[in-house]
């Protein structure tokens, strides 16, 4: 096309005599390749909106359907219970329950987690809970890094999946929230198994109530 060969007369003539001349050789080239780039950043930029708009929530919306259902525990899946060995007892709200799931999360900008270190941890929250997972031997998951205990409660609880609909009786129960351990903090939730239904439910804690919820008792 002709405009590309040379600038158009009109805007030749708008232009002084020496910005003129310049314009006719070299300088059109610039002005043209100058313009070619915004075109393509301008086509670049509203693909890239388009494309969101139609896939971008699709696909965050897979993302976390996928994160989601990595955090699950479905306890109707889980095996029987072994039977009870020891001579110590697990109790939540004075209800005996087994330890069948420990789930913990480093706080805040905590380091990672070693699960071969899982019943160390879990006796310094409470003695005689190492002790207790060690004999009930309960599905250990780390999680990713928690900023908040009420907000890890809430999804420690929301991931725990029990057989009975909510606000039954059940023999599975929840209890989440942050422990303390000198100048480190995690967020723990446990998942406890009893032998009958009960109504202790979901259990959210702050860092001092874990003896005051929890009790390890030496059996009868």
């Amino acid at each position: 096309m002709e405009i590309f060969k040379k600038p158009p007369q009109w805007l030749v003539d708008a232009l002084p005599e020496s910005a003129a001349d310049l314009l006719k050789g070299w300088l059109w080239l610039v002005v043209l390749g100058f313009a070619a780039l915004v075109v393509l950043l301008l086509i670049w930029a509203v693909g890239s909106k388009l494309w969101g708009m139609l896939f971008g929530p699709r696909v965050e919306t897979a993302k976390k359907k996928r994160a989601q259902a990595d955090l699950e525990e479905t306890f109707a899946d889980y095996p029987p219970l072994p039977p009870s060995k020891g001579d110590r007892q697990l109790l939540i709200e004075n209800v005996p329950v087994r330890l069948r799931l420990v789930v913990v999360a480093p706080a805040g900008t905590e380091s990672d987690i070693d699960p071969e270190t899982i019943d160390k941890l879990l006796e310094r929250v409470l003695p005689g809970l190492g002790s207790i997972c060690q004999r009930d031997k309960p599905r250990v998951r780390i999680w990713p890094v928690q900023i908040s205990y009420e907000g890890f409660a809430r999804s420690f609880h929301r991931n725990t999946i029990v057989p009975e609909e909510e606000g039954e009786m059940s023999k599975w129960a929840t209890i989440a929230g942050r422990a303390k351990l000198g100048k480190f903090q995690v967020m723990l939730g446990l998942g406890l198994q009893a032998i009958k239904p009960n109504t202790v439910g979901r259990v959210t804690i702050k860092a001092h109530e874990w003896p005051a919820v929890l009790r390890v008792k030496v059996r009868d």
